[in-house]
């Protein structure tokens, strides 16, 4: 049996008609960025009402994502995931504008910031790196989500 290790975080799911369904909702949209989810946990189960009738279930969860070992190739020096690390492809996943330039940008699921001057060394990313030009495989090295989740810190 090997050892695994997760990185947690918190969701929020809703939905008319049931708490399961509410459940069923948070977990199918978060499929759409995030990778290797592994297991849930119900934190909390609370209800809108409205005309003193439920009016929604919403069901906070704890998902646990598998946290993958990044390799580098010996022969290229680029990163390549573990064997069970999946990568969706970002079409039409109803993105926004894409974002662009030099600066910060905050992965919006884990809060890691890639910083341009900085880049990702641990994954052959050179600093000096804009976002924009990040390949499009790159992933959040602490989560595993692909650049659309990802936002522009102004400072």
């Amino acid at each position: 049996m090997s050892e695994h290790s997760y990185r947690v975080i918190e969701l929020v799911g809703s939905s008319k008609t049931t708490i399961e369904d509410a459940v069923k909702n948070a977990l199918s949209k978060s499929a759409d960025s995030l990778h290797n989810s592994r297991w849930f946990e119900v934190a909390q189960i609370r209800g809108q009402i409205e005309a003193a009738e439920i009016a929604y279930w919403q069901v906070g969860l704890r998902l646990g994502l598998a946290v993958e070992r990044v390799q580098k190739e010996e022969s290229s020096g680029k990163a390549v995931l573990s064997a069970g690390m999946a990568r969706k492809n970002s079409e039409g996943s109803g993105s926004t504008a894409p974002l662009t330039g030099r600066g910060k940008y905050r992965c919006k699921v884990c809060g890691y910031i890639y910083d341009s001057e900085k880049g990702d060394p641990d994954n052959g990313i050179k600093p000096g790196t804009p976002f924009q030009d990040l390949p499009e495989d790159w992933v959040c090295p602490e989560c595993g989500v692909n650049k659309e989740q990802f936002e522009e810190i102004k400072e």
